[in-house]
């Protein structure tokens, strides 16, 4: 019944299915039911092979699978033939091998073909398929390079370590069943390959072992296959027990159905040591029909579980491959890109500026004005209110005209003090505007473009920069020029009058309402000495109705012409004081604004479109070749899982 099942049309496709799908997937991420067998060298892992397929494997006393072969084993009722290929060999140029003969010296060619003549080892499969008359059953198994511990000559030093990484890929995956070929007379817990396929499989619920050499046995073998016993493993997929070829019996070219009668001859001669072990512990037909009820059985049970690991990596691979930036070929596609992301940074930069959005380019260049603004307030205002103006007639009006010029002169260059202050005050200005623009700008360009392009990235982001260098620049000029021209006293502003006016209408009221002695400051009184004139309290008058006096003063009446004289002076260059502040606060925020903002910010992104030719910008969103490579990968997987899941689909 078993038999009929492992041999129905169904089932035998099935397995062909799954034998196309690992192939097909080869390299990717899925693991499909396979039976992989493993060993340390010259165990008799070719011989166990050969018995198992009835072909003749190459043989060396060095190394001689260096390669995974994947052996394929199905069962024809027409003419006996194989199918040699590699995972890079096309359809059409697959190999077919009429003479049985032949397939060992075309398993070393591919070798050859794909480790390179010599003794390393490549982890590139070889797929040989068989088809035979005297097949019990479709059987497929996995065939790794034999464990070695010494390099020989020619050979890696760190082989060791490639085979078994080699192994390990092979065997970690759950859907792998391990079948180790271990020599009868070995302790099984202390073979290497065991060791390596626990730390897998600590339960051994996916391993079996095929005790090679069995000639060659110890007593309590019987113990030993049944997992009991010093020397024995615990495996819930048990041991066989088989018989290898000599080398005598391969020199003498013992064919492998006579070999098969030997080892039946072989336990009933030793039926004292087999003792009451079942027949299923012996011999390589029983290793073979294990082997292909352990097959189909985990086909069957996880299928379903491959399909839905099919659909979810080919959601995930299309994702994936949907999230590449798409590859810029032709001139087109890179100026209809380029002129989009243009265009995203243009309107986000308006937006910015007028407001729509936010206010921030607007509210912080205000924030930058007013501060600016405030110390050219109270430098203008220091020029001014700081300022004494002392009157120290002797005789004659003419010397009124006199201390009028020098205060004036003095006035001149106490306003020329303080306005060599505002340099300072305005450099900070325009240095605060760049490096805001220089923040802001590259933020919102980053924004904006894609990051995808990184040498179209660095020239756009030098030209930008370059673009506010050159404004601060021009601004700097401007403001200069602006502070050179207001050395000179000069105003054609009416609000001048109209600030006089109101200053002396204060004034006069303040002048009916105290009729209190003035105060002249120490200061006014060592002017007065240093021009040798006599002080009393009749001749020298101290303005004092607009200013706040100082500290050490001296009291003095008023004389009314020079008093009236002396204040209009006063008031006079109080609202020339205020009306510079009002001029330089407006014009250098005009300039700014103008300089950083209209020429500069609303203006960068035609500098950034002239900056790129045509050759440059193909140059510059040429898709990097690790992207194009990932895309082909991406295609290639996508295409593999699609076949796949077709050919599971139709077999599920």
């Amino acid at each position: 019944m078993l038999a009929e099942e492992l041999n129905s049309k169904e089932s035998r496709e099935l397995l062909s299915a799954v034998d196309r799908m690992r192939e097909i997937l080869q390299g990717n991420q899925i693991c499909l039911p396979e039976i992989v067998v493993v060993g340390d060298q010259s165990v008799g892992k070719s011989s166990v092979l050969e018995a198992i397929s009835g072909i003749q494997l190459p043989r060396a006393q060095n190394i001689c699978t260096r390669c995974p072969l994947e052996l394929r084993m199905k069962v024809t009722t027409g003419d006996e033939y194989a199918i040699i290929h590699n995972s890079q060999t096309p359809v059409d140029a697959m190999k077919t091998i009429y003479d049985m003969e032949d397939i060992a010296d075309e398993v070393i060619r591919l070798t050859n073909d794909i480790a390179g003549n010599g003794t390393n080892v490549s982890s590139h499969p070889i797929y040989l398929t068989v088809y035979k008359r005297n097949i019990p059953y479709d059987l497929t198994l996995i065939d790794l390079p034999g464990i070695t511990r010494n390099p020989l000559p020619g050979q890696a030093k760190d082989i060791h370590a490639q085979i078994l990484t080699l192994i390990n890929k092979y065997i970690e995956p759950s859907t792998a069943v391990v079948l180790h070929v271990i020599p009868s007379s070995v302790d099984f817990s202390t073979s290497e390959s065991t060791k390596l396929a626990k730390e897998f499989d600590p339960d051994c619920e996916r391993q079996l072992i095929a005790v090679s050499k069995i000639d060659k046995y110890d007593k309590g073998i019987a113990k030993k296959l049944v997992g009991e016993g010093p020397g024995s493993m615990k495996l819930q997929l048990g041991c066989v027990a088989v018989l290898n070829r000599n080398q005598d019996e391969i020199d003498s070219n013992v064919s492998f159905e006579e070999m098969k009668e030997r080892e039946r001859q072989f336990f009933i001669k030793h039926r004292e040591a087999f003792q009451n072990l079942s027949d299923e512990y012996k011999g390589v037909d029983q290793l073979v029909k294990k082997l292909a009820t352990i097959q189909h059985s985990r086909i069957r049970s996880t299928l379903p579980e491959t399909i839905e690991k099919l659909r979810n990596q080919i959601r995930n691979k299309r994702l994936e491959l949907k999230n590449i930036p798409m590859a810029m070929t032709t001139e087109h596609e890179c100026w209809s890109k380029f002129q989009s992301m243009i265009d995203a940074f243009r309107e986000s930069i308006q937006a910015k500026v007028n407001g729509d959005y936010d206010c921030e380019i607007r509210s912080s260049m205000f924030n930058v004005n007013s501060n600016a603004s405030e110390n050219t307030n109270n430098t203008t205002t220091e020029a001014s209110s700081r300022t004494k103006v002392a009157f120290v007639p002797v005789s004659g009006d003419d010397h009124i005209a006199y201390h009028l010029y020098k205060f004036l002169q003095k006035f001149q260059e106490a306003l020329r003090n303080k306005l060599a202050r505002l340099p300072t005050i305005c450099s900070s200005l325009v240095k605060n505007i760049h490096d805001y623009l220089n923040i802001i700008l590259l933020k919102i360009y980053h924004q904006t473009f894609d990051q995808e392009y990184p040498r179209l990235i660095q020239r756009l982001k030098e030209v930008i920069i370059g673009k506010i260098d050159a404004a601060e620049e021009r601004t700097i000029e401007r403001v200069q020029e602006i502070l050179d021209m207001e050395k000179r006293l000069f105003t054609l502003s009416h609000e001048y009058m109209k600030t006089i006016r109101k200053m002396r209408e204060t004034n006069n009221t303040n002048d009916r309402d105290s009729s209190k002695p003035v105060i002249i400051p120490s200061s006014t009184q060592s002017l007065v000495k240093e021009r040798n004139v006599s002080v009393n309290s009749n001749k020298i008058h101290y303005i004092s109705t607009m200013f706040t006096p100082t500290t050490n003063q001296s009291v003095y009446t008023q004389d009314t012409n020079e008093v009236h004289a002396a204040t209009d002076i006063q008031i006079s260059l109080k609202a020339y004081s205020e009306i510079v502040q009002t001029r330089i606060i407006d014009i250098i925020s005009q300039i700014c604004y103008h300089q950083f903002i209209t020429l500069c910010t609303l203006e960068v992104h035609k500098d950034m479109t002239m900056a790129i030719s045509t050759s440059d910008l193909i140059r510059y969103m040429k898709e990097p070749y690790d992207r194009t490579v990932q895309r082909q990968n991406l295609k290639r997987s996508i295409k593999a899982y699609e076949e796949a899941l077709k050919l599971g689909q139709e077999h599920l």
